[in-house]
């Protein structure tokens, strides 16, 4: 996976938004790319979904004019790597319901999976659509290989569900190639794991512009949830200085981190005024850090079995 570039922020159903009309695709097709090409071909044909029908033509959006569509979002699409997006309207007229499929090509699986748990709704329905896929209200939304997928309707319905799945379940295979989730989620330890809640975080990583390439899962043991995280270097010593450089940030706004010699290479017991107790430690280029959880102890052990794998 490539590094990424910024912290997204967000998360839950966002509804579709009104905005300026889309660049109107070329006459010919000739005139696009074949990864252009590729990304219309996902979108249903009209009839392709009994009962429902493609009204209108699609559009098509990059990096360049994206806000021109979903306007402040934008910028979080941008931060996992978007490269282009294909969107087209459908109806099914005897029911009087329409859809809108939006397909959001990124730079890599990683980045799809990234964008699509920053808007997953943890309490939704969960759907073998894709690689994974959630249902919610009015919104059914999946990831596939490269691609973010949403379908939403302007309002909720008591017979919306069956067309969503439907008109998903075709984006999907026409799209294909749908995998398990990022692998750097299997070193995870599994107890006290919360379903659904692992999350890339490019940059900023617990507000530090240091760390990056960041991976991210909550953890509840009884009480109040805390998390861990794992930020990949691209090389040990550059996972040596953050560890450092955190460190650091840590004492200059309250007691000094206490330094331990384990887990891995060891690292550094401190408290966040905001996350409370931090316990992290490095092995190779790995630096893994635990916030807010109950004990130092049970901290301890999940970084040990973080940073085994």
């Amino acid at each position: 996976m490539s590094v990424l570039v910024l912290a997204a922020c967000g998360g839950g159903d966002k509804p579709h938004q009104s905005s300026p009309p889309a660049q109107a695709p070329p006459a010919k097709s000739e005139a696009l790319g074949e990864s252009s090409r590729q990304l219309l071909a996902w979108l249903p044909d009209p009839g392709a979904v009994p009962g429902w029908t493609r009204t209108g033509e699609p559009r098509r959006y990059g990096p360049g004019n994206l806000w021109e569509y979903i306007d402040g979002a934008a910028e979080t699409f941008l931060t996992f790597g978007f490269q282009e997006a294909a969107t087209a309207d459908y109806a099914d007229a005897a029911r009087k319901l329409e859809v809108t499929i939006d397909i959001y090509r990124m730079g890599d699986p990683t980045g799809a999976y990234g964008m699509y748990a920053e808007e997953r709704n943890p309490s939704a329905t969960f759907l073998p659509v894709g690689s994974e896929g959630y249902r919610s209200g009015n919104v059914l939304n999946f990831w596939a290989g490269p691609c973010y997928v949403k379908l939403t309707a302007p309002r909720e319905d008591p017979g919306l569900t069956a067309g969503l799945e439907a008109l998903a379940a075709e984006v999907a295979r026409r799209i294909g190639g749908a995998g398990p989730r990022p692998a750097v989620f299997d070193r995870f330890p599994a107890a006290g794991l919360v379903a659904h809640s692992f999350r890339v975080l490019p940059k900023d990583v617990l507000a530090q512009s240091y760390l990056s390439n960041g991976f991210e899962g909550e953890y509840r043991d009884g009480g109040k949830p805390w998390k861990l995280l794992l930020v990949v270097f691209d090389a040990d010593d550059a996972a040596s200085g953050a560890l450092d450089r955190y460190q650091a940030f840590l004492a200059s706004s309250g007691p000094a981190p206490r330094r331990i010699t384990a887990p891995g290479q060891g690292g550094f017991v401190g408290k966040d005024g905001y996350y409370g107790l931090v316990v992290a430690a490095r092995a190779g280029r790995h630096l893994a850090i635990a916030v807010g959880a109950p004990s130092e102890r049970q901290a301890t052990a999940q970084l040990s079995a973080l940073l085994k794998q």
